[in-house]
């Protein structure tokens, strides 16, 4: 009996170490982490052949996870629209979820560029997705997006994305050549668990 309440209380003692643990590497976790959001401003060419340019308006938020001093991963969720595209009734919204890795050569500093590397997919809906009988569609494809900023870093835990420019490859069906380019300009305020040091 003295044996199994000795084996009981171990058993114990090493369950609510375990338990402790964890609080800490889940604190130090947290510590690594930033999110934010922004707004977007995007010029594409979703209609087949030529430019047929137009602008979107949107926003997107990410969430960012520090590897080391300089590497992150960031995972990404955006979505712009357009209405009455070339003077039609014609719209579409774009909506894409990236993931990716971000490298800041000077994360501690007040100003500090990063680039970074995206990739995922995208879904498009409206009148310029191809659907069934003519009518407005929906569709998905892959996207790739290449690009970098500015952030500049302000009180406590709060940095301003000053600017970051993407370019987005998406391959999504158009009824023509099937791939769009899209040049996204944004900008917004990041918030970081942790400040840079």
């Amino acid at each position: 009996m003295a044996k199994l309440f000795r084996a009981a209380i171990l058993l114990a003692a090493s369950l609510a170490g375990l338990g402790l643990s964890p609080a800490k590497t889940w604190a130090q976790a947290i510590e690594r982490m930033e999110i934010g959001a922004s707004y977007n401003f995007v010029r594409t060419n979703a209609p087949p052949g030529g430019c047929g340019c137009f602008t979107m308006n949107g926003g997107s938020g990410w969430f960012g996870y520090s590897l080391d001093h300089n590497w992150k991963v960031v995972g990404e969720v955006g979505s712009e629209h357009a209405s009455n595209i070339d003077g039609s009734a014609s719209g579409l919204t774009l909506t894409s979820f990236l993931g990716g890795l971000r490298f800041s050569p000077h994360p501690g500093h007040r100003i500090a560029p990063f680039v970074q590397l995206l990739l995922g997919g995208a879904h498009a809906s409206g009148a310029l997705t191809p659907g069934t009988s003519g009518l407005s569609g929906s569709a998905n494809g892959f996207a790739f997006a290449p690009g970098g900023g500015l952030d500049v870093k302000l009180k406590n835990h709060f940095a301003l994305r000053a600017v970051q420019v993407d370019y987005i490859l998406t391959r999504i069906n158009n009824g023509g050549n099937d791939h769009q380019n899209n040049l996204r300009i944004g900008f917004g305020i990041v918030y970081r668990f942790r400040p840079e040091r």
